[in-house]
């Protein structure tokens, strides 16, 4: 492990160049003894570094903003970008006191320009990049996942439809059978007949005799 590392390697923006947008450097002190650090860059018009010098103490990670600030109009499609950046790490062991690393730059620089540590990082355009491919695929994972997700919601029929019960077996009542009342018509004539045969019978008995 080095005593200070600085990432990454490549600063790399993506589309449109003509809009600001924002990358990240980070530097790591992994000694004993508390490091300055200042950011050099080939095209200062068109970045803005914050902060651009600064202390980091003994295990301490400082981010580092690299904000591109945009171009007139977008590069052509075979543009190669030839931006770098420069960092320098110096041994920073005394108190600065009311200054700042800026100020006492050359002053750290002419005492422990021994000891430094710099790194190049270099900048790309990825003019090839697509939004709309990269944007598409995380959608349709995402969609994947809420398809999994989903429960069909309940349609306003299904709750206003009343639940039926299940029908319980009924017992048909017995119709009565058609000629039962004529049976039963049939049954009082024939005994009213009788009766007026055996009244007639009677009465010409107790007349003749």
């Amino acid at each position: 492990m080095s005593l200070v590392e600085i990432k990454p390697d490549v600063l790399e923006y993506k589309p449109p160049f003509t809009e600001q947008s924002t990358e990240y450097a980070t530097i790591t002190n992994n000694s004993e003894q508390t490091i300055a650090f200042k950011v050099k860059t080939t095209a200062p018009k068109f970045y803005c570094v914050r902060p651009n010098a600064a202390v980091v103490q003994p295990g301490e990670t400082v981010q580092v903003q690299v904000i591109f600030l945009g171009l007139p109009e977008e590069p052509a499609a075979d543009f190669n970008c030839r931006d770098k950046f420069l960092v320098i790490t110096l041994p920073a062991p005394h108190d600065l006191g009311e200054k700042t690393v800026a100020e006492a730059w050359s002053e750290l620089e002419g005492e422990f320009s021994k000891q430094a540590i710099s790194k190049k990082i270099k900048v790309k355009y990825l003019i090839d990049y697509k939004p709309e491919e990269a944007g598409e695929i995380q959608r349709e994972e995402e969609e994947e996942q809420q398809e999994e997700s989903t429960v069909k919601p309940i349609e306003k029929e299904d709750i206003e439809k009343p639940v039926e019960e299940p029908k319980e077996d009924v017992v048909k009542p017995l119709e009565k059978d058609a000629t039962g009342p004529k049976e039963n018509e049939n049954g009082s004539i024939n005994i009213f007949g009788i009766s007026i045969i055996v009244i007639l019978a009677l009465f010409l008995r107790w007349y003749f005799y």
